[in-house]
């Protein structure tokens, strides 16, 4: 199969209709497949998939997690299950329209990731962000520059295409599931030699956005300094935390990872 597009989903009866349509139909004639990854949700999202989609849509998948998992551990365990040899992200809200998804897709010919970019002169902006949200946008990806050396415009929007020879490669190395699950992909990426291209893409602001620009903004940032102090001759002090005061929440989420990825595939 040529391409596995992957949609995590935590509560999204709201918005998740008008993508489900409009990628349903993109995918019609592609050689493609659709996997919605539902987790920890406790509204319709599983139902309505279910009962007006999956009878509409021959290429649409639903995999369902009970627990909440965040992101990353939706779209892990959303690769294990494709079969494609791209592996496109998307997210739920229908930000990025299938269209600009498919064009990252059709770029990707070698072993590699291709992502779009909200911010490059080219973008197709609709309906801009808050002005919050972009501000926390620009301080966030001059952090991440600064801490990985990533030189790329916006490592967290929505829209990626990854090589499935890439995936293989960097996702045992992977350890986060949350908040700096893109940056970290990224950063993996790059240190495996494979290369990065960034591109202008088509994308929406969506109403509905249940993120705290407050809240997660601390939890990104303590999130993405572990993850560099892992990768860094300061490790150790990670590793201190995690057998003594962090033990517990460590040891939780990493199972929590490798049952999502990991004891899947060995299934």
């Amino acid at each position: 199969m040529e391409l596995s597009i992957l949609i995590p989903a935590y509560n999204e009866a709201e918005r998740i209709r008008s993508t489900l349509e409009s990628y349903g139909k993109a995918v019609e004639k592609r050689d493609a497949e659709i996997l919605v990854i539902v987790n920890g949700s406790n509204d319709r999202t599983e139902n309505l998939i279910r009962e007006e989609f999956l009878p509409r849509y021959s290429k649409l998948r639903l995999v369902v997690i009970p627990e909440k998992v965040g992101k990353g551990g939706a779209l892990m365990r959303g690769i294990s299950e494709s079969s494609g040899d791209k592996i496109a992200f998307t997210d739920a809200d229908g930000s990025t329209p299938p269209d600009a998804l498919l064009v990252l897709a059709d770029l990707l010919d070698s072993p590699g990731i291709v992502l779009g970019s909200r911010w490059m002169p080219d973008s197709k902006i609709g309906r801009k962000q808050p002005l919050s949200r972009r501000v926390m946008s620009r301080i966030f990806n001059a952090y991440v520059r600064r801490l990985f050396g990533l030189k790329v415009t916006d490592t967290q929007c929505g829209a990626k295409v990854v090589s499935r020879e890439v995936l293989t490669a960097i996702i045992p190395s992977v350890g986060t599931t949350q908040w700096a699950f893109d940056v970290e992909v990224l950063f993996q990426i790059r240190r495996a030699g494979y290369p990065i291209r960034e591109v202008p893409t088509e994308w929406n602001d969506v109403s509905g956005s249940k993120v705290k620009i407050f809240r997660s903004s601390i939890e990104m940032t303590f999130a993405l300094l572990r993850l560099r102090m892992i990768n860094s001759p300061f490790h150790s002090l990670v590793t201190l935390w995690d057998r003594s005061l962090g033990r517990k929440l460590y040891d939780r989420r990493l199972a929590r990872m490798q049952s999502i990825y990991s004891d899947r595939k060995s299934t």
